[in-house]
């Protein structure tokens, strides 16, 4: 099943996503831009070369530059919006609870703590007004973390420093969908 993003130039092959060809071959021709040539004036022991001016067309972030309406939206490169929309008191509390939960199991928490964060993150981050939701789960994690810990401590935390500090990061972001 593919999916095509709402502006129909983009289309999910389950992987990644792609230029959507379907929609390249129903769009028209390009305009061809007029070329002028001049000459440059003459300089002592160089023959006149012509330059060519070609009108610059505007990038389409340009083209759509607006200021921004809220605080915490920013611009993206194709004109689009991302914002994080952090009500009441935002993560601070999220990442308070989640503290004490890490300290009070002497760090075994710690996978439960960070996905309570990644899920209240997640539920307030909207891009180009479609929100995003996390689907990872605390044993998931752990088992990631039980991993790290163990293979660092057999490898003397050369474990951690080659590979083992890209595998939460992994985790979260092949577990990040669309709401």
């Amino acid at each position: 099943m593919t999916q095509i993003s709402e502006d129909g130039k983009w289309m999910w092959n389950g992987t990644e996503w792609v230029p959507n060809e379907e929609d390249a071959s129903a769009a028209p021709a390009v305009a061809e831009i007029p070329v002028v040539e001049t000459p440059v004036a003459a300089a002592p022991a160089v023959s006149e070369i012509p330059v060519v001016e070609t009108p610059v067309a505007a990038a389409p972030a340009m083209a759509a530059a607006q200021p921004m309406q809220a605080m915490g939206q920013m611009p993206m490169n194709n004109g689009g919006v991302w914002a994080i929309q952090t009500a009441e008191y935002g993560l601070f509390f999220t990442k308070l609870i989640g503290f004490i939960l890490t300290a009070i199991t002497l760090g075994f928490g710690l996978p439960w703590a960070k996905c309570m964060f990644f899920n209240k993150w997640s539920s307030k981050v909207k891009i180009d007004g479609r929100s995003i939701k996390f689907t990872g789960t605390p044993m998931g994690l752990f088992g990631i973390w039980v991993k790290i810990c163990v293979l660092s401590i057999v490898t003397l935390t050369l474990y951690y420093w080659f590979a083992g500090y890209k595998q939460v990061a992994k985790y979260v972001d092949s577990h990040l969908t669309w709401a």
